[in-house]
């Protein structure tokens, strides 16, 4: 199995396209952290001092020799509707040195291709622990087709494989839950379990409504004293002024909205 092997395929695979065996270079995972790649808000993380919670209404099968090759996400629902995320893999190498490191991704949504992703690390020196970034850049996806990924858990799905050079040695897939937000609650859901970022907060406060009463008297106070001070600061610009990123991502949203996708034939 070749790396022009996998670009080619079109639906998630029927089965492991290698044996566990395969990874010869002794790769183990430590850590992996997904961010909001502008606000470096982390939406999900996991390590070995913070494994997975498990999903109850999941079934595992303990006899499949395979499990530990299979992931279970569970993600926000504000994942699908990010530009771009970065993540962070954090790994090590055993006694052989690793080059031309190389993971292919497809993600698929039940049997229909949605993206693909193709990256590079290179070198790695022998008994080494590596960090790798990356960053995603999403393609657009309409409400309706967002809605149904989020109401069929486990339906979206990918495959990753990872080559040295154009040898296959290990490969993983995953399957994803999206979680709806309370658009009630005080805070998102990766907030409240990770904290919040500062850039994060700071386009929260930007998108806040501005209090009419608040202006009003921001204005009174300008008046009277004829001059402005950081006691009667228009409140309407100054949420503008702390957060220049949360104005990008609205203007991106804005161009984006011409080019929505929602299958295949439009991102490929």
């Amino acid at each position: 199995v070749t790396p022009g092997d996998v670009l080619q395929l079109r639906a998630p695979t029927n089965k492991f396209l290698c044996p566990l065996a395969a990874n010869e270079y002794g790769i183990e995972f430590q850590s992996f952290v997904i961010q909001d790649y502008t606000t470096k808000q982390t939406i999900f993380e996991v390590s070995r001092d913070r494994p997975l919670a498990m999903d109850t209404n999941r079934k595992i099968d303990h006899n499949d020799p395979d499990s530990m090759r299979k992931i279970h996400y569970e993600l926000s629902e504000d994942f699908l509707r990010l530009p771009i995320v970065s993540t962070t893999l954090v790994f090590s190498v055993g006694h052989r040195p690793l080059s031309n490191f190389r993971m292919i991704e497809r993600h698929y949504f039940r049997d229909e291709l949605v993206k693909s992703f193709d990256f590079s690390f290179g070198f790695c020196i022998p008994g080494s622990t590596n960090t790798w970034d990356a960053c995603y850049d999403l393609p657009p996806m309409d409400s309706a087709l967002i809605d149904d990924m989020i109401n069929h858990p486990y339906e979206t799905s990918s495959d990753s494989f990872y080559f040295v050079g154009d040898q296959l040695i290990m490969h993983n897939k995953a399957y994803y839950k999206y979680l709806r937000e309370d658009a009630t609650a005080q805070c998102k859901s990766y907030e409240h379990k990770y904290g919040a970022s500062e850039k994060f907060l700071a386009a929260k406060a930007a998108a806040l409504p501005v209090d009419p009463n608040a202006k009003a008297q921001a204005k009174e106070v300008k008046s009277s004293h004829g001059e402005q001070t950081p006691d009667n600061i228009d409140v309407s610009k100054s949420a503008d002024a702390k957060a220049p990123g949360a104005k990008s991502i609205a203007t991106d949203a804005k161009l984006r909205e011409a080019d929505v996708w929602s299958k295949e034939s439009d991102y490929l």
